[in-house]
Order: structure tokens, then C-alpha cells, then sequence
């Protein structure tokens, strides 16, 4: 069996998603990627996995977009790059696989060239829209909008993350028969707590991946100098790309010796780092209207390295984090609840170990062997139903 990966973005975390499946994957499979130029993820492919560098970069991440750093004539020459997914159909593939949301340029040259005509398709949703024109969002009222405008794809199945995801798409009419639900695997390109030899750093926090309004990092902010009352040494590390709002800033100045800041893009080899010092990972995230969201790559780090974790009930967050017994959660947007919690974690050293155990047992599960051999079941059914 040969499948076919295509990566639809250049950054954020969709490409490490990519990256794990088909290293996993390619221990059953021939495995062929066709990603952008640069990537997020580009050192991370296993050897055995065929990389083609078939399309330009976007240069587009939801940072750069908050920050207003959108050059049109890259994001063009990256949109039209991918009329390249033509040369699929010269590939001796049995399967064609977008694991990065079935953007619109991609969607848009598949049906062009035929792709979903000639080969069985696959598309991972990590995000599904419950109003796909809301106005809350207007990234995504955009996204959805160019989407309406293009034919459908014929779509073998869908792969989404939680079983919330999945009664979302069967209420825009979805089959429920060509919908997979495959949970979203703990990553392990950055290694995870069996390579890690250090101990935490006492009381320490961490705040990792973008920082856009959705991710909740005013918050947060808002938060440290009440939890700082029951834990006067409470750290908070902040590692990752975006624009921290002014009055969050203000607070960190006020209060800086409780923060610590590394407002870039993090390289794939400090990521370990940052997850070994903390104690404690917190996902303060909002609520995003009219989505459900199946998981968070900060979580699917966070649990590879055992930590617990303090996260808002946002999306799957509760099932994910309360239920299994990694953490804690509270309600959106609340610092006094959050800062609560917080100080509850790091003073409960006893509840801390408990949920990093099973913060650890989660990661097990969420293993990339397991998740590949449930997209293995799920291509060898597809392949020999088409």
C-alpha cells in the first residue's frame, strides 16, 4: 500500500501533525509527503518516508495575520505552487491523504486535476465549524466562505478527533458512515519524559505555542499576581510567536520578576526544554464561536512529557484533561478561578504526581504506533471498498 500525505500549510503545528502520522504510518506503508518548500517540520520526516518539496511556502501563520505581516505576492505564488498536485496522478498511489484541514488552495487543485476522481481521499478536520459563517471569526468566515464557493471533493472519509467533532459534521449533513474518529496522538518528535533527566523547576508555568486572543494569554497574565498571594516564587514561562496584548504587558512589567519570555518561534529542538522546566502546562484558551476544536498540539505535547495540566473547559478540554486525570479545568476567561486552580496544582504535590501519571498513561495511549494502525485499518477499508 502507498499513501500519499499532503500538508496544506507551512506553519504552526499542522505539519508536525503530518510528520508524526507518516513516520508512524511508514512502518506499514510506502509513504510519500508532498509539503511546501519550508516547513515547521521539515528535520523531523523519518528517512523512510519520501519528502517532495512540491509547493512555495504561504508565508502565512495566524501571528504573522494578528500581526498584519501578509505579503500578498508570497501567499499568490504559494496558492498557485499548488497546482502541483497534479502529479499525483502520474504517482502509482492507492490513497491520497490531507491531514492539514483541506485548506482552500488545496481543495481547489484537487478538484481540478481530478484527484478525488482517480484516487480514494482522505481529509483530517482538527477543527470543525459549528456556524461556518460566523462573524466571530473572521479568519475563518473568509476560509469558509472561498470554501463555499468551490465544488465539493468526493471524500472517502473524514478523520476527525472527538466524538463532539463528529456529531458536528453529521449535522451539516455529513454521512456518519464516512466519518473516522481517530484521536489525536501525543507527540514525540520532541521526545517526551523517559529523555527528559532533569526535574522541574520548582513552581514554574508554562504558556507554550502562539499567542493570538483565542489562546487565552491575558488571562493568564491576569492571573500570576493572584496566584502569586498562595505561591510567592509562581513562574510563568511564556515560549512562543505572536503579540502580547498591551495590557497584558503592563501586568508582566509590574510584576516581572513572576515571568519569564521568549515572544519568537520556537525551534523544534528547544521544545523539550521548555516542557522539562515546568511543572505545570496551562491552556487558559476562550471559547472559539461557532467551532469545536478535537484537541491542542500544546496538549499533545504536554502529555508526551507527563506534565499536568490547568486548561479552560474550551472545546474537548474537559474530557481530555479533567476526565483522564491529567489536570484541571475551569471556565474561560476567569482569572480568579484560573489563579485558583493554578496555586491548587503547584501546592498539592501529592494530586501533582497523580496527574502527571496520568498525564503519562494518556500519552501511552495516544502513542503515534496506535493512532497509525488505526489510519492503517482505516485505508486498507477504504481501498478495499473503492
Amino acid at each position: 500500500m502507498r499513501v500519499i500525505y499532503v500538508v496544506g500549510q507551512d506553519a504552526g503545528g499542522l505539519p508536525h501533525y503530518t510528520a508524526e502520522l507518516a513516520n508512524a504510518v511508514a512502518e506499514h506503508a510506502d509513504v510519500t509527503v508532498m509539503k511546501p518548500t519550508d516547513t515547521t517540520a521539515d528535520e523531523l520526516f523519518a528517512d523512510g518516508v519520501e519528502v517532495v518539496d512540491a509547493f512555495s511556502s504561504l508565508a502565512l501563520s495566524m501571528p504573522k495575520i494578528h500581526r498584519r505581516e501578509v505579503h500578498p505576492f508570497d501567499v499568490a505564488r504559494g496558492i498557485l505552487s499548488y497546482d502541483n498536485v497534479k502529479e499525483i496522478r502520474r504517482m502509482d498511489a492507492d490513497l491520497v491523504h490531507d491531514t492539514t484541514d483541506l485548506f482552500p488552495q488545496v481543495k481547489f487543485f484537487l478538484k481540478r486535476h481530478g484527484i478525488d476522481r482517480q484516487k480514494p481521499l482522505v481529509v483530517t478536520r482538527h477543527e470543525v465549524e459549528l456556524n461556518r459563517f460566523s462573524l466571530a471569526r473572521p479568519t475563518h468566515l473568509v476560509e469558509n466562505a472561498v470554501h463555499a464557493l468551490l465544488p465539493d471533493l468526493r471524500e472517502a472519509q473524514v478523520v476527525v478527533h472527538t466524538e463532539s467533532q463528529r456529531r458536528a459534521l453529521i449535522r451539516h449533513g455529513r454521512d456518519p458512515e464516512t466519518i473516522e474518529v481517530i484521536p489525536h496522538g501525543a507527540y514525540s518528535v520532541f521526545g517526551d519524559y523517559r529523555t527528559v533527566e532533569t526535574d522541574p523547576e520548582e513552581n514554574c508555568l508554562l504558556f507554550f505555542g502562539n499567542v493570538i486572543p483565542q489562546k487565552g494569554i491575558e488571562t493568564l497574565v491576569e492571573a500570576i499576581p493572584r496566584v502569586a498571594r498562595d505561591v510567592p516564587d509562581v513562574k510563568l514561562v511564556v515560549a512562543g510567536d505572536g503579540q502580547i496584548p498591551p495590557r497584558a504587558r503592563s501586568t508582566i512589567r509590574e510584576y516581572s520578576r513572576h515571568f519569564e519570555l521568549h515572544n519568537r518561534f520556537i525551534p523544534n529542538e528547544q521544545v523539550r526544554e521548555f516542557f522539562a522546566r515546568a511543572e505545570a502546562v496551562v491552556l487558559p484558551y476562550h471559547e472559539q464561536a461557532g467551532s469545536t476544536k478535537g484537541h491542542s498540539g500544546v496538549l499533545a505535547t504536554a502529555v508526551s512529557f507527563g506534565k499536568p495540566v490547568v486548561a479552560s473547559t474550551a472545546g474537548d478540554f474537559p474530557s481530555l484533561v479533567e476526565q483522564s486525570g491529567s489536570g484541571v479545568v475551569v471556565p474561560p476567561r476567569d482569572p480568579d478561578r484560573l489563579a485558583t486552580a493554578i496555586a491548587r496544582v503547584l501546592d498539592d504535590d501529592e494530586a501533582r504526581r497523580e496527574m502527571a501519571a496520568n498525564s503519562r498513561e494518556m500519552g501511552t495511549k495516544l502513542s503515534w504506533e496506535n493512532i497509525a494502525e488505526r489510519h492503517v485499518e482505516l485505508y486498507e477499508r477504504i481501498i478495499r471498498d473503492s
